[in-house]
């Protein structure tokens, strides 16, 4: 599953390189509102029983990525600036369901839906949040019978070094 979702990741990086997202007019175009949905999923959940929440600061992310020897990478490590990860296991269907219909609503919250998948009971959803030049956000959620992941990436990303990864990935 974890394989699924890192390719669907990289897949949606691709597409977001062809894409130009509108923005509606605003004197706040360029800032990100802090509780833009996503920080509020986090901030409920992340203290419920048989929920696992990792929070990687952008420290850790540059030292890991820089340390890879990967020049791509390395351009991609200061482009991140945060990533959070919500894990649940055990959790029961309804839960679950409720948490999909949460990350759906997601979508009147400026996030733009990349890719959807529901292939053998295994939902995937990546939604994306950027301008004109730089991807801000992007949420993964992936759930299958048994658990369910929540990851949020954020930062000021280069769709090309994305494109980048992605060549170097599937060569």
């Amino acid at each position: 599953m974890k394989t699924t979702i890192f390719t669907i990741a990289f897949t949606a990086a691709v597409l977001l390189s062809g894409c130009t997202v509108q923005q509606a007019k605003s004197s706040v175009a360029t800032s990100m509102p802090k509780n833009d949905g996503v920080e509020e999923i986090f901030k409920q959940l992340k203290s419920e029983k048989n929920v696992t929440y990792i929070n990687l600061p952008k420290s850790f992310i540059k030292m890991g990525l820089k340390s890879s020897n990967d020049k791509t990478a390395s351009a991609l490590a200061d482009q991140i600036d945060a990533l959070q990860i919500l894990a649940f296991e055990n959790t029961d269907k309804k839960a679950k369901d409720n948490l999909y219909k949460r990350i759906g609503g997601l979508e009147v919250k400026g996030y733009e839906p990349m890719v959807k998948t529901n292939e053998d009971g295994e939902k995937v959803r990546i939604l994306v949040k950027s301008n004109e030049k730089e991807i801000q956000s992007i949420v993964i959620f992936a759930m299958d019978k048994e658990d369910c992941s929540l990851i949020r990436i954020d930062g000021h990303i280069n769709p090309s070094d994305l494109d980048a990864i992605v060549d170097s990935q599937t060569k």
